[in-house]
């Protein structure tokens, strides 16, 4: 079930649920309509709880039974007193804090066969800002995973929320993104900066592609969530005024150019601390991996001036095992002083 928001005629808010069809996928059904002001269905018993309304409550259990107060509590927390919010944010951090889990294989199919290329373009802007999508293969399964079992009405309110992150001025950057519209164009930097793009060329294939995208039937999943004929459906209305109503931020070449040297070459990775890479340290310094933790920055330095003498080539020691010496002394120094810094 989800919360579903209204912008037309007028802002209203409804409950709805996302029902299985089966082949079909699924669609989207009306639970209850909550008006312009939520807050109507509940009161608040001494700021300190929240008492919903039984004919709001009797709707919600026909469709999630046993568990119809929490659900709501969940779903109307934005509309619930700040004071209330306030009062009782340690028993909500406690209460709805999940724990992630590996995929299943059943998940993993139902990505493939649910969430279409779409909506995976534009998780991968929303999560790492990336225009240039030649990465999308690497976004992580666990970030699709919110999307299974949904509706597309329930996908789009999902993607509405999260849109809010995109800042009005990278609303161009997204849809050119997002809509690969850079295969259009033979410039070398058409997939990375489309305010350079010829500005009436790129609202044609825009323009193009949304309405590629408004008859895919792929895309809708079921019947009765596709858009009428010769329509634009009113999710993808949303996306002509990101483009034509918004102008792009001002960027150039050497401001992206420090973003992703930034970003991409001055990331720190601490050592990683493998059993073989234990077992190793301790054949060549002699002592565990415990008591070479517990040593501090001069004692490390001393055994292993030690123990380079017995090693090094010069002396008659094994050239290799001198490098392995030298490399885990590195890691052992960063590691100590990780810990001296907790």
């Amino acid at each position: 079930m989800y919360l579903a928001t209204n912008h037309l005629p007028s802002t209203s808010y409804q409950l709805r649920h996302s029902v299985a069809e089966k082949g079909a996928g699924f669609r989207s059904v009306l639970v209850f309509d909550l008006g312009r002001d939520p807050s109507s269905h509940f009161d608040i018993f001494e700021e300190r709880a929240v008492l919903f309304h039984d004919d709001l409550l009797e709707a919600v259990e026909r469709h999630c039974p046993h568990q119809s107060e929490n659900l709501l509590e969940e779903l109307l927390r934005p509309f619930f007193p700040r004071e209330l919010l306030f009062r009782n944010r340690p028993f909500y951090n406690r209460r709805y804090r999940k724990t992630s889990t590996p995929l299943s294989d059943d998940e993993r199919m139902a990505i493939e066969e649910q969430v279409h290329e779409f909506d995976r373009r534009r998780l991968y802007f929303i999560r790492y800002g990336a225009v240039d999508q030649a990465r999308l293969s690497r976004l992580h399964e666990k970030c699709i995973r919110p999307l299974l079992g949904q509706s597309r009405d329930e996908r789009e309110q999902f993607f509405a929320a999260e849109e809010q992150a995109v800042s009005p001025g990278e609303y161009l950057r997204y849809l050119h993104a997002t809509l690969q519209l850079h295969r259009f164009f033979d410039e070398s930097f058409a997939p990375s900066f489309p305010e350079a793009l010829d500005r009436a060329t790129l609202c044609d294939h825009f323009v193009e592609q949304l309405c590629i995208l408004n008859g895919d039937k792929t895309f809708w999943q079921h019947k009765s969530e596709a858009p009428i004929a010769d329509s634009l459906h009113p999710h993808l209305i949303r996306y002509l005024i990101m483009f034509f109503d918004h102008q792009p931020r001002v960027r150039g070449f050497g401001a992206d150019f420090a973003r992703r040297f930034m970003g991409d070459h001055r990331r720190f990775h601490w050592p990683k601390r493998t059993k073989e890479k234990q077992q190793q340290a301790e054949a060549l310094f002699g002592r565990s991996f415990e008591e070479l933790r517990k040593l501090n920055k001069n004692e490390l330095s001393r055994l292993f001036r030690s123990k380079a003498k017995e090693l090094h080539p010069d002396h008659g020691g094994d050239p290799q095992q001198f490098i392995d010496l030298t490399d885990l002394y590195n890691e052992l120094s960063a590691i100590i002083k990780t810990d001296d810094q907790l």
